[in-house]
């Protein structure tokens, strides 16, 4: 009996020391999993500062003209395009559906290349082709036979390889027509149909939107064209920016978990660019809206530790236009805030009014500089800076 009880005992320790050792193997295993994963973050947005030092000895050669011209991301000019571009040396243009409309593949091509030809540092030619309900391209059938479909339609008819698939054929369809720039993708998560960014988005499920996130960011970057997550830090259940001033009253902790998930999984997979909207977030910064929120910059760059470019929503719509009406302050507000790069249908105004900031001392130039280096950075990782011979 006793010989019994002593072998219990011995099976007793063995279970317990087994189930300790596997408890450990599978926290060893979940804390690596989480190292690596934060090392993965790390490393992907330090990729683009291998062209750190190059980069930087450009800058030094840059005026202060040449520095803020690239932080204005312009509507395209209706006329004077080529020379205005000359003049400002802007960091890119953006294209609407009124230009591809009124013009045609072959001449789409010869203008990107003469955009080019008078850019000293190359320019971002972008677009908005997210697909469904925003395709400034593809919805007239001079370019594409059909108009890209929307995420979601995607998905259902396709799962992951027609997501993969679609941004693939997305990013070869821009570089074909000379375009640098998708300005996608939507990666908000809204809550049901009922939510402005609903038929934008991807879908509800933020574990889902934030696999879609990595996908397309992984296939644009693979192509070598930029793609830009939007809109941080995530509409969730709010309004239009394009019409009001929206606020977001929703509490903290669901905005850094369920919103920010997509963008961090965009980040990891070296997202080179991410948009900001104007929806004020009270759970940030009750009295600005995001895009002239140092509070919201500070949360995407120091907790979410992302390194690219910054770039505003639309510095037209009503959502900022209806808080501050002058675009030259509106224009030192971001800049101050955090942004790298303005999209505006005001370049010059904003221009005018960031340079004078500096002059004056408002904005110092070493603000500049950490905007024009993380800009540089990435056009030359993506084949828009090439040094000439």
């Amino acid at each position: 009996m006793a010989k019994y009880k002593k072998s219990m005992q011995r099976r007793r320790i063995i279970t317990v020391v087994v189930s300790l050792l596997v408890i450990f193997a599978l926290l060893f295993a979940i804390i690596s999993g989480i190292v690596k994963g934060v090392r993965t973050v790390k490393n992907k947005v330090h990729a683009r500062q291998q062209y750190a030092a190059t980069m930087e000895a450009k800058l030094d050669k840059m005026s202060l003209e040449q520095k803020v011209g690239q932080m204005i991301l312009a509507y395209h000019p209706a006329k004077d395009d080529v020379a205005a571009q000359k003049k400002y040396q802007f960091g890119g243009y953006i294209f609407f559906a009124k230009y591809f409309q009124d013009n045609t593949p072959e001449g789409v091509v010869a203008d990107m290349a003469s955009f080019q030809e008078v850019s000293k540092i190359g320019m971002l030619l972008a677009v908005d082709e997210e697909g469904g309900t925003v395709n400034r391209i593809s919805r007239f059938p001079m370019y594409r036979d059909e108009k890209f479909a929307s995420p979601q339609e995607i998905f259902h008819g396709g799962g992951w390889d027609g997501i993969v698939a679609d941004a693939k054929e997305k990013a070869a369809f821009l570089k074909i027509l000379g375009l640098n720039t998708n300005l996608a993708p939507v990666v908000d998560v809204p809550y049901d149909e009922k939510n402005y960014i609903y038929n934008r988005s991807f879908g509800t499920n933020p574990e889902e939107v934030a696999d879609f996130a990595e996908y397309v960011t992984n296939e644009f970057k693979n192509a070598k064209v930029i793609s830009c997550l939007k809109h941080y830090p995530g509409y969730g259940n709010a309004g239009d920016t394009h019409r009001t001033v929206i606020e977001d009253t929703r509490e903290q902790q669901i905005l850094d978990t369920r919103d920010s998930m997509p963008f961090q999984a965009g980040i990891a997979a070296g997202t080179p660019m991410i948009m900001v909207s104007h929806t004020i977030v009270d759970a940030y910064d009750a009295k600005n809206p995001a895009s002239l929120s140092k509070a919201v910059h500070n949360v995407l760059r120091n907790n979410l530790g992302f390194d690219g470019v910054i770039l505003t929503d639309d510095l037209q719509m009503s959502g900022v236009t209806k808080f501050v009406a002058d675009p030259g302050k509106v224009a030192v507000q971001a800049v101050q805030a955090g942004n790298d790069m303005l999209c505006t249908g005001s370049p010059v105004a904003m221009y005018d009014a960031i340079l004078q900031a500096v002059k004056s001392g408002t904005i110092s130039e070493e603000r500049i500089d950490e905007s024009v280096l993380r800009i540089l950075e990435m056009k030359k990782a993506y084949g828009l800076i090439e040094e000439k011979k």
